[in-house]
């Protein structure tokens, strides 16, 4: 790795930490470079444009996010999917992870508000989820590409639900899915 390779990296780490507390909706070029010691002129230097920063960004808190799963859960896979449900949930619901339903949302508004970096961000994102999430579904479910999807589908709701103040009535939804799908 360069120097230029080296500063990106932690630039990132330090960017996504800062986006994470503070959410994305907010965060321009100037609060990124503060975040990182750095001018926003050298972000544009290093990431080539203000989209390139963005997009760099998302990539790094994609990664960032399923990495965050595997190391939070235990290795291997669930013993039912009922409880790979509730652990999932759980863990989203952790205030570790809390920062990444509040970038979500803001990925999601961005990405319906029409900007390509945050669809292909949010597709990115969805992709390693699904994949992570059947592979910790137990051995031997059946179908399990379209249980997970109907999981994912579920987990998204829950953050929605639970950023609008409706806990409550996602996790009767969680409990009504988890006995389905038992």
């Amino acid at each position: 790795m360069t120097l230029s390779d080296d500063r990106r990296a932690a630039w990132l780490d330090g960017m996504a930490q800062h986006v994470l507390t503070h959410g994305l909706t907010h965060a321009s070029l100037r609060p990124l470079a503060q975040a990182v010691g750095t001018s926003d002129r050298m972000l544009i230097y290093h990431f080539g444009s203000k989209e390139g920063v963005v997009g760099a960004l998302l990539h790094h808190l994609a990664g960032g996010f399923v990495a965050g799963l595997e190391a939070a859960l235990p290795p291997g896979r669930a013993v039912s999917v009922p409880l790979c449900l509730a652990e999932v949930v759980a863990l989203l619901r952790d205030p570790g992870m809390a920062g990444y339903g509040r970038v979500w949302l803001d990925i999601l508004s961005a990405a319906a508000g029409g900007s390509a970096a945050h669809r292909e961000a949010g597709q990115e994102i969805m992709a390693g989820f699904a994949g992570w999430l059947e592979g910790r579904l137990p051995e031997g479910t059946d179908e399990p590409a379209a249980v997970a999807a109907t999981l994912l589908t579920l987990i998204e709701g829950v953050i929605v639900m639970d950023s609008v103040g409706q806990s409550a009535l996602a996790d009767r939804a969680v409990a009504v899915v988890g006995m389905r799908l038992s």
